[in-house]
């Protein structure tokens, strides 16, 4: 999992950069809150975006799109700026899946890329 930690909601650039390098775009899929993705970024570069997540129910959002969606990414970017206590909760969650994951984490810090 890599985790992109910041306060910056253009730190979605830093995330393009890092897919960009290993896959095509086309097998890339972003999900996060409702009305947390920046479409205007995300339709130019024809990624589909599902809005699915809740704050209150994180970790169960996440684990039933995962069954839902199972083997059609080869990545997921959770572009959802979660709290710093998640983080091993979604590492849990997220271990089982071949899938690579993105994770944004909202930290006072500018930019800071974890690969964990």
């Amino acid at each position: 999992m890599i985790i992109i930690k910041g306060n910056n909601p253009r730190k979605i650039d830093k995330i393009w950069e890092l897919v960009k390098k290993e896959h095509t775009g086309k097998k890339i899929a972003i999900i996060g809150y409702s009305g947390g993705i920046p479409h205007n970024f995300i339709r130019a570069k024809q990624i589909p975006a599902y809005e699915t997540m809740t704050m209150q129910s994180t970790i169960e959002d996440l684990t039933r799109f995962l069954k839902e969606t199972k083997d059609r990414f080869e990545a997921i970017i959770l572009y959802i700026d979660c709290e710093s206590h998640l983080i091993e909760s979604i590492k849990e969650t997220t271990k089982s899946y071949k899938e690579k994951f993105i994770l944004t984490v909202y930290d006072e810090t500018i930019y800071e890329q974890v690969i964990d």
